[in-house]
């Protein structure tokens, strides 16, 4: 993928993959990190997915996303070399891709682990057919093939494979990738639902949400804007708009720019 297409051409995805998430064991932290990557390049991702480790149920999951136009797919866990290890299967499975011996991510998992290369380990080097590798300092490699990224685990590896990956993406960081503006009224969204949604389709390419919900004081609900670096006009828009709401109704919290992630 080309650095920095429109924003219109981009519908990322992000896939965590483990029963452990599943089963509400670990909190999936790694998710929310990559989310908030794809918001602070300005690509906000359009899908975000948990998958078991189950090759097939992987593999489908990512042929339907690739399907669907979603790219580029980031996916994070279980690519390593034990049996409850299914990513590199569901990958090459999803991609219609053979899964073939990595001559040099071989040699650097060889180098690596000496005398430890065990056969679990050396299981590591077989990924999907073409597969290009995403260096880790401090661990196996990741691969990429067929704009489908793919990483371990642990954040301590994922967040730089994942920063250097997205900087090779998208380039440098920008300014602002997103903001966000939002004023709470103390009232119950139905009685702005109206309002709000004759701007939405007024404005289709505004992002505008309402987040109800009840207090000690009564029903209040939230109005967030969002705008994105590429487009700075929406900003005046949005505004606009809230501030008009905030002249109308009774305020709980006035008109605010919310920090980035």
């Amino acid at each position: 993928m080309p650095p920095w297409t429109p924003h219109s051409l981009w519908k990322p995805a992000v896939v965590t993959v483990g029963q452990e998430i599943l089963y509400g064991e670990r909190a999936n932290d790694n998710l929310l990190w990559l989310l908030r990557a794809f918001v602070r390049y300005g690509v906000p991702a359009a899908v975000g997915l948990i998958l078991p480790d189950d090759e097939v149920v992987i593999g489908k999951h990512l042929e339907t996303l690739l399907s669907l136009g979603y790219r580029p797919i980031f996916v994070s866990g279980g690519i390593g070399g034990t049996h409850d290890d299914r990513t590199r299967q569901g990958i090459a499975l999803g991609l219609g891709r053979p899964l073939v011996k990595h001559s040099e991510c071989f040699k650097r998992l060889a180098r690596r682990y000496g005398a430890r290369f065990t056969e679990q380990r050396q299981r590591m080097a077989w990924l999907p057919e073409g597969a290009r590798l995403i260096d880790n300092p401090i661990g196996a490699p990741g691969f990429c093939v067929d704009h489908v990224y793919a990483f371990p685990g642990f954040p301590e590896m994922l967040h730089p494979m994942a920063e250097e990956t997205l900087r090779r993406l998208l380039g440098s960081l920008p300014e602002r990738g997103k903001r966000a503006l939002e004023l709470t009224l103390k009232v119950p969204e139905g009685d702005i639902a109206e309002e709000v949604e004759r701007f939405a389709n007024d404005h289709p390419g505004l992002d505008i949400g309402l987040y109800p919900r009840i207090t000690p004081e009564g029903p209040m609900v939230t109005v967030r804007g969002r705008c994105w670096a590429h487009d700075p006009s929406a900003w005046t828009q949005v505004e606009g708009f809230l501030r008009k709401l905030e002249g109308s109704y009774p305020v709980a919290e006035a008109l605010r720019e919310l920090e980035g992630p």
